[in-house]
């Protein structure tokens, strides 16, 4: 049964599903950021709510805009309906009813209206509220991208990082194996102990199963950076660019040194436009202490018959009707309630006030945290290339060693663990370095175009 369990988890991980129209992309950082910017669906969204938004502001527009309706109508009153009239107006009896009928079986009218909004406060806080929303839709997208663009970089840098694990355990799986094959060649003529060979061979062992843990990590790793890009994870990625290559040109300096901007940080951007927005539905509930002031016209056709082939053979008489005026709304006294509606909109105006200092604080303190983390990091990446310089000499001259018969393969394992100890701090120190510049850069703004 487990090894049954282990074959499906292997065929999950390692066997690309069978779909038409999978492809192969080649990527360096830059390439694979462009494409996320195409293709992630979080900006494909965003980018759609922009619109959204666009379509939002003339939907508002048209509110004040000529208004022109039409409508044809046509019924069939199959049982007309009666009325009972004193039978005295006829000259009957006082005290009794004479039933009538008023009004033709066939009914049909056409009437044509039009109106148009002459003055409302609430319609113009309207038009400034909508272009406030389509310019927030506008930055929530920018932001969209700029989140994007650091989980790609980042998951690009956990695939390289996964490539750098899987390069040195099969370069260190190689020395073991050549030292194995060595002693084991020894021992064989009776001049190496067996303990040495048996170790030599956990040592294989367990860099075997090391090595096969990293490669599915190595797996799980491009699949997020293919989610985080948007593309399908069934496609093959092939990654141009190495963590050396990326780091010597990072330019950790200028952003170290760059001077924070508030007003260029995305997150900072949006909350002024909700404090905006916020002002704008507080500006609305005054406008409501306003009147309303529109124009309407109205023309009316309408013909009855007892007789429906009258529409059709000429016989029909149409009467017509045209109206024209202008309308006024005020409500003179609300009992008080749009006043609660402007002091519960005050308070929210207060209260966008203190978000913006909390925003303020927040920036000030992430952009302080994010450069103390940066050249923390770049120092012990320093330290980190000098001790994975170190051990690896060390290592080196151990192999000789170990092949003279100077050190015991105990000693031998202890040095080559140390080597790929150093050579994981090194390669994790240069991604805490990478990440926390691409946390700068998004905090700084730098990111996205504006």
């Amino acid at each position: 049964m487990n090894r049954i369990i282990i074959f499906i988890l292997t065929a999950v991980l390692f066997l690309p599903t069978l779909s038409k129209g999978q492809e192969v992309y080649t990527l360096n950082l830059q390439k694979a950021v462009e494409l996320a910017k195409t293709e992630n669906k979080n900006i494909l969204n965003a980018e759609m709510d922009v619109v959204i938004a666009k379509q939002k502001v003339w939907e508002t527009t048209a509110i004040g805009l000529p208004q022109i309706n039409t409508e044809l109508k046509y019924s069939n009153s199959v049982d007309v309906p009666v009325s009972l009239l004193p039978a005295e107006i006829f000259g009957g009896p006082a005290g009794t009813y004479v039933p009538a009928q008023f009004g033709q079986q066939h009914n049909s009218g056409f009437t044509f209206s039009a109106s148009q909004l002459l003055f409302s406060g609430e319609y113009i806080v309207a038009l400034q509220a909508s272009a406030a929303y389509k310019e927030m839709s506008v930055k929530a997208a920018l932001k969209s991208e700029n989140d994007v663009i650091e989980l790609v970089t980042k998951s690009y840098y956990g695939v390289l990082m996964a490539y750098q694990n899987e390069k040195i355990l099969m370069k260190t799986k190689d020395d073991i194996q050549k030292s194995y094959d060595e002693i084991q060649a020894t021992h064989a003529v009776g001049l190496a102990d067996e303990i040495a060979v048996d170790q030599l061979e956990i040592n294989l062992l367990t860099v075997n199963n090391t090595l096969a843990s990293v490669k599915r990590q190595k797996v799980v790793a491009e699949n997020i950076l293919k989610f985080q890009i948007g593309i399908d994870i069934t496609d093959s990625i092939n990654l141009t660019d190495s963590l050396e290559y990326i780091f010597d040109n990072a330019s950790l300096k200028p952003v170290m040194d760059q001077e924070f901007d508030i007003t260029k940080n995305i997150d900072y951007q949006i909350l002024q436009n909700q404090k905006e927005i916020t002002e704008l539905s507080m500006k609305r509930e005054k406008s409501t202490l306003l009147p309303t002031l529109n124009a309407f016209y109205s023309h009316n056709v309408s013909g009855q018959t007892n007789e429906f082939g009258d529409y059709f053979n000429g016989n029909q008489q149409y009467f017509q009707s045209n109206v024209i005026g202008v309308g006024l709304k005020w409500q003179i006294w609300g009992s008080g309630s749009r006043y609660a509606k402007i002091q519960q909109a005050k308070i929210e105006v207060d209260k966008m006030d203190n978000q913006d200092y909390m925003m303020e604080q927040r920036l000030g303190f992430q952009i302080h945290q994010a450069k103390t983390n940066l050249i923390n990091f770049y120092e012990t990446y320093i330290k980190e290339q000098k001790n994975t310089e170190l051990a690896e000499k060390i290592y080196h001259r151990s192999m000789i060693k170990f092949s003279n018969g100077t050190i015991t393969s105990t000693e031998l394992t202890q040095l080559n663990m140390q080597y790929i100890n150093s050579q994981s701090a090194y390669f994790n120190a240069i991604i805490q370095v990478l990440n926390s510049k691409a946390e700068l850069d998004k905090i700084l703004g730098n990111n996205i175009k504006q």
